[in-house]
């Protein structure tokens, strides 16, 4: 249940519509699929929050959704994408997330505001191994990441190098591609499909 003194507001609060219309009208910003009055501190906290109320609160943010709650990536995944914990896998099939089942070490995850979320290198190393293209954008996204990590790229290959994982290789291989991205701290605007909630507004 969302508490009422929440900064977000969604359909639970205001009709969707009206949402639209004050967000419109410069009164709202989105985030993720909740909306934020104007002059409300748009942080990670914020972000987490919002994840929070789209996803089982035992889930791990991870990939796209660990990416956006970071600021690296302007808008979150149309689908959160979540980490399941141990204990929960056999039990998770949902079409409202995301899921992997992945091994999170303790210092892989950090709590920012009520989320779990994956460190911004552990960010970084999962949406390396990803399969599929890996864009430029991509790239970028990337290089925030290890900036957030205080992590090089050298450095980081250096590190794949001496403890192997699962997608190492492909990881390692796209490095030379995050090296030539220029760090401009811009936050990269990785295409998604339109989420339900925009989806909705259109009808």
């Amino acid at each position: 249940m969302s508490s009422i003194t929440s900064p977000l507001l969604d359909a639970d609060v205001l009709p969707l519509a009206e949402l639209f219309a004050l967000r419109l009208d410069g009164q709202l910003f989105r985030v993720g699929d909740s909306f934020a009055a104007i002059g409300t501190p748009d942080g990670p906290e914020l972000r987490a929050a919002a994840f929070v109320r789209s996803a089982p609160g035992w889930t791990v943010a991870d990939r796209g959704s660990a990416a956006w709650i970071h600021g690296t990536r302007a808008s979150p995944p149309p689908l959160p994408q979540v980490c399941v914990p141990a204990a929960r896998r056999g039990r998770v099939s949902s079409a409202l997330v995301d899921a992997c089942h992945r091994t999170l070490a303790a210092d892989e995850t950090v709590t920012i505001g009520p989320a779990l979320v994956t460190t911004p290198l552990r960010t970084a190393l999962d949406l390396l191994s990803a399969p599929g293209r890996f864009r430029s954008e991509q790239a970028l996204e990337v290089r925030g990441l290890l900036r957030l990590a205080s992590v090089g790229v050298d450095e980081l290959s250096e590190r794949l190098e001496a403890r192997p994982r699962k997608g190492a290789d492909l990881a390692r291989g796209r490095l030379p591609q995050v090296a030539r991205v220029p760090d401009a701290g811009r936050v990269p605007d990785v295409s998604w499909p339109a989420s339900p909630l925009v989806e909705l507004s259109r009808r």
